[in-house]
């Protein structure tokens, strides 16, 4: 597991780097475990009662009977708050990823059944399917999440080409093409959405 632990400057918890954020101050930084960031941005953006209570792991499974299990963040942004929701590939959040953007004075276990609804919802379904020639689309459709392939052998556009991630499966881009050939001839309809309104 390649999981960077380090420490929160404020209260001294020992955590990992994807729950660890960069917080500004006159002097520069500091790092701070997600917990600390949220108290000191209510504190400046003057709410009293923000409820920053830490979400316990829920595992869920999908169409094909997998579980996955998923973590949560809740992130504070002054007039507006983020769940967001991920699993942990060697100890990264990679695979599924969902992100709800709500008011901060909204309930968190509220927050947290729609945020489980709506990946319930998403696993529901499965695009892709193991075939003859390997990984194909299962349909006419496809849904997945837009990342950047930052692996040594991707030099299509430069150091950072794109990479998918579908049914929570990473997908090159060079895949994904050769996926398309299927459909050679075929129109095309491509949406893009942000996560928080998906």
């Amino acid at each position: 597991m390649n999981t960077n632990i380090n420490s929160c400057e404020r209260c001294g918890k020992s955590a990992p780097s994807h729950v660890l954020t960069h917080f500004a101050v006159e002097s520069g930084t500091l790092l701070l475990c997600i917990q600390c960031f949220n108290a000191k941005i209510a504190r400046r953006s003057g709410i009293e009662a923000f409820d920053n209570t830490e979400l316990e792991p829920i595992a869920i499974t999908d169409a094909d009977g997998i579980s996955h299990t998923f973590h949560f963040q809740t992130r504070l942004l002054g007039p507006m708050v983020t769940l967001d929701a991920f699993e942990l590939r060697d100890g990264t959040p990679g695979g599924y990823q969902f992100r709800l953007i709500g008011d901060p004075g909204e309930d968190r276990y509220t927050q947290l059944a729609h945020m489980v609804q709506k990946i319930r919802d998403a696993l529901a379904s499965k695009y892709l399917k193991d075939g003859e020639f390997g990984l194909q689309i299962r349909d006419m459709n496809v849904q997945g999440q837009i990342e950047a392939d930052l692996s040594e052998e991707s030099e299509l556009f430069g150091n950072r080409a794109p990479m998918l991630v579908i049914d929570g499966r990473e997908v090159s881009w060079e895949e994904f093409g050769r996926m398309l050939m299927t459909f050679e001839g075929f129109e095309f309809k491509l949406q893009i959405v942000d996560p928080g309104d998906a």
